[in-house]
């Protein structure tokens, strides 16, 4: 195990491939500031391992509940502009990663996790995990999740996913797109190794080149302050 500065994330690596797993199971692995900053020195860590596939989830049944509720149920974005900030560079990182990122969700991928996913190659869920996006019952603007999911699902379930802020379930954000697989939910983390595993044992630079043709283009000039 690679040692971060918080034991609130986890690096490993095994097999070729790295594992980022957030580790507040008590609290569902609601992000905190320290957690941020725990994603932010992993995915730094891996940006140069070219190829190198990396699986992303949580410890416990909850693969992560978004952002802890008493840090977005105030000013968000005046109380807490570096860690908004890092959070935008996580997501950056996560996207340019030179190799796949693979989600694992089990039981909830809430707020900024299911913006995650939308930065990963592959999403896996588990059959009774819920994906939401409900950052706008904070009156948060998740700009983001707006430029990215018109391309993913199109414009009308962006807009129901996005401006109501409701749970849709797993079957549902599979046909939509979301979802490349839906398994029973003790197996999300096994299916998307297995997504993931033979890739390792690909010409990294091969891998790396695909994973950056993927990637999304760039996004237009933001209207507004992206949050979220």
């Amino acid at each position: 195990m690679d040692a971060l500065e918080t034991d609130l994330v986890d690096l490993e690596r095994s097999d070729g491939i790295a594992t980022v797993r957030l580790n507040r199971p008590d609290k569902l692995n609601a992000l905190t500031p320290e957690m941020v900053e725990g994603l932010h020195e992993a995915f730094s860590r891996l940006a140069d391992e070219q190829g190198i596939p990396v699986l992303l989830t949580g410890t416990g049944r909850v693969t992560c509940a978004g952002m802890d509720t008493e840090i977005v149920s105030g000013d968000y974005l005046g109380e807490y502009p570096d860690l908004n900030e890092t959070l935008q560079e996580v997501y950056r990182l996560v996207e340019t990663h030179p190799g796949p990122v693979g989600l694992a969700g089990k039981g909830a991928v809430v707020g900024a996790a299911a913006l995650l996913s939308l930065s990963c190659e592959f999403t896996v869920l588990g059959e009774e995990t819920s994906f939401v996006i409900p950052e706008v019952k904070y009156g948060i603007s998740p700009t983001r999740a707006a430029e990215l999911l018109p391309g993913l699902v199109g414009r009308h379930a962006a807009a129901e996913l996005l401006l109501t802020g409701e749970e849709i379930d797993a079957e549902r954000a599979q046909s939509v797109g979301i979802a490349n697989d839906v398994v029973p939910e003790d197996e999300a983390e096994a299916r998307a190794l297995a997504l993931l595993e033979p890739i390792a044992d690909y010409d990294d630079e091969t891998v790396a080149t695909l994973v950056d043709a993927l990637a999304p283009d760039p996004p237009a000039e933001r209207r507004v302050d992206s949050s979220i």
